[in-house]
């Protein structure tokens, strides 16, 4: 029964109040009834969307506090007499590790070409090195983004600039 109505659906609500009455046997009705259902239906669609925009605007909130209290940790232990040096520097030792085997990673691609690399003749050598560097190249992103921003954050900071500019 859902496989028929998903086929008799495109999109719209009096197409799916139609499908709806020909799966379970119901006789269409009068006119008034079908735009009776059709408008509980577009109110329902409407609802659902407002509390879809609800749990988005909450799930953008808890990440917000979220990073909040990452950088509040973060500059205590900056701030802090006994924090050691590697307590202290293990955010960028960690970005200049991930950022150099990212790269090294593409130095070890690039240099396999010639035919005596270990991507000349091992293909099951090649899909491990792939993932491998489509997983160092995720995270070296997320690390240049830590540092010098995001695509999000620039984003906001248009939004806000452009409001400023209309006032």
């Amino acid at each position: 029964m859902a496989n028929y109505i998903t086929s008799q659906v495109d999109g719209n609500s009096a197409s799916l109040v139609e499908a709806v009455d020909k799966s379970v046997g119901v006789s269409t009705g009068t006119t008034e009834e079908k735009q009776e259902r059709q408008f509980e239906l577009a109110k329902a669609q409407m609802q659902y969307d407002l509390d879809m925009a609800g749990v988005g605007a909450k799930a953008e909130e808890i990440d917000r506090a979220d990073r909040a209290d990452a950088r509040q940790h973060h500059l205590k232990i900056q701030e802090s007499d006994d924090a050691t040096w590697l307590e202290k520097n293990i955010h960028a030792v960690l970005s200049i590790g991930i950022l150099l085997l990212t790269f090294l990673m593409y130095a070890f691609i690039i240099s396999g070409g010639n035919g005596n690399g270990i991507m000349s003749n091992r293909s099951g050598m090649k899909d491990i090195v792939i993932y491998i560097l489509g997983a160092l190249t995720t995270v070296a992103t997320q690390v240049v983004s830590y540092y010098f921003g995001s695509s999000s954050g620039s984003t906001e900071k248009n939004k806000a600039l452009t409001v400023l500019a209309r006032k």
